[in-house]
């Protein structure tokens, strides 16, 4: 039993150590929007509309660039609890390449807005203001990806609190810039929303720079693989030399794709049940998506503790690090869930102001109480099995989960049954479960056929 106690002790311990500064690095980004946001809505009427315009083409390409560089964590981890410390480095490199050829095409797409905002049935002022917001963010896509990808490695070797301190500074330079840049104070001129694009974009690249200036002065540079030789463009090892990391890396870019657009699917039927409807749907969206920041640093935190284990030849200590992540999500998520409902009358008026949007938010609060839990265990789950190498099968579990039933079930259940927006938060709860149980089936496979 002390064996046992030991064991969940060293575990969550270890789980929380990295869990909690990688949430709070990813919620960093959450809070540079919001401090946007709020600006914003203080300069003037339309600036918060054109800001956002900007940022939902800007969102939905950085996630997929991201989630495209994001097999470095399993890759990474596995060579840390190997003990092969120049490997890490190296594959940092590897993908620090990999991320630039991304951001690169990424950023030229965000800068494409305008047209897209046009082909998206903008009006032609709208597009021109979206468009030029994206504009101003495009560079700052590339810094963000590559602090990801740096990120990423210093998450993978017990270094997670280097990314939180660093977005803690970006978002004081975007607060400072902000200033500045919106209201066109000190000399400079007023900007508005294209200000505040242009502060958070200098405010990604203080972040690269302090991120990088980190790795690249760690002592024992070269011993760690971040200098030395690059060999091809593709860094130590060229193309060959990262497919693991690619493979990875699009199982996780694919699976958040069918997530995302399941998801945004709901929001879309949301706007055929009217107004009140969608601002109630839009809201508990806004409240799902921020908790589940607490699962995304569990799932990364997990991840690394499997990866770890499994490089150090512990296939049995892997299953029990994936299983004490689930454990330890049960237990956050479900007190965070029962708050949600104590507290719905309070979050919905902290949201709004027309009463009926607050009387149908706390009426779906319950559903989102419920909702929680499963959204974070099937995201850690699915890190725990890419951290064992698997990359098509999740793929095939956020397919199931997110295209094959969530779109189909929430349209029947909100629009043909009639549920409204309960009847899409109805179908977000099944497909999360369902994905959940799928991943975690296959978690359960694959640590078995690795202890036999």
């Amino acid at each position: 039993m002390n064996n046992l106690f030991s064991r969940i002790t060293y575990h969550v311990g270890a789980l929380l150590w990295l869990a909690w500064p990688v949430m709070l690095s990813r919620a960093g980004i959450l809070v540079m929007a919001l401090t946007d946001i709020v600006m914003l809505g203080q300069y003037g009427f339309g600036a918060v509309g054109i800001s956002n315009l900007g940022i939902s083409i800007f969102v939905p390409v950085l996630v997929l660039a991201i989630g495209l560089c994001s097999g470095l964590v399993p890759v990474i981890s596995t060579a840390y609890g190997a003990g092969a410390w120049v490997e890490c480095g190296r594959s940092w490199r590897r993908g620090m390449m990999w991320g630039l050829v991304l951001s690169l095409i990424g950023a030229w797409v965000v800068a494409q807005a305008h047209s897209l905002l046009l082909l998206f049935g903008q009006t032609p002022e709208m597009a021109r203001g979206g468009g030029a917001v994206a504009v101003a963010l495009a560079p700052g896509f590339i810094a963000q990806v590559l602090f990801a990808v740096s990120a990423f490695y210093l998450e993978s070797t017990g270094r997670p609190r280097v990314a939180m301190v660093a977005m803690l500074i970006a978002n004081i330079v975007n607060l400072a810039l902000n200033w500045v840049l919106i209201y066109g104070h000190l000399g400079m001129p007023e900007l508005g929303a294209v200000g505040a694009a242009i502060a958070s974009t200098m405010a990604r690249f203080a972040a690269f720079g302090l991120i990088i200036a980190v790795i690249l002065t760690q002592a024992d540079a070269i011993a760690a693989g971040v200098r030395g030789p690059w060999e091809t463009f593709w860094g130590p090892g060229g193309w060959r030399a990262g497919w693991e990391m690619r493979r990875l890396g699009f199982s996780a870019g694919l699976s958040n794709g069918f997530e995302t657009i399941g998801f945004a699917t709901m929001t879309m039927l949301a706007g055929l049940l009217g107004g009140i409807a969608l601002d109630a749907y839009s809201i508990v969206h806004n409240l799902m998506a921020t908790v589940f920041l607490i699962g995304l640093g569990l799932s990364i935190a997990t991840g690394v503790r499997v990866g770890t284990e499994m490089g150090r030849g512990r296939p049995h200590e892997a299953a029990f690090a994936g299983w004490t992540g689930l454990g330890t999500g049960v237990v956050i998520m479900g007190t965070i869930g029962l708050l949600v409902w104590v507290g719905r009358f309070q979050i919905a008026a902290f949201y709004a102001v027309d009463a009926d949007v607050i009387a149908h938010t706390v009426m779906l609060c319950g559903l989102v109480a419920l909702i929680l839990a499963p959204d974070c265990f099937q995201i850690v789950m699915g890190q725990a099995v890419r951290a064992l190498g698997d990359a098509w099968i999740p793929i095939l579990c956020y397919m199931i989960s997110f295209a094959v039933v969530l779109v189909p079930m929430g349209w029947i259940m909100a629009i043909s049954f009639g549920f409204g927006t309960q009847g899409l938060l109805m179908a977000i709860l099944t497909s999360c479960w369902l994905a959940s149980l799928l991943l975690a089936a296959r978690f359960y496979v694959l640590t078995r056929r690795a202890q036999a």
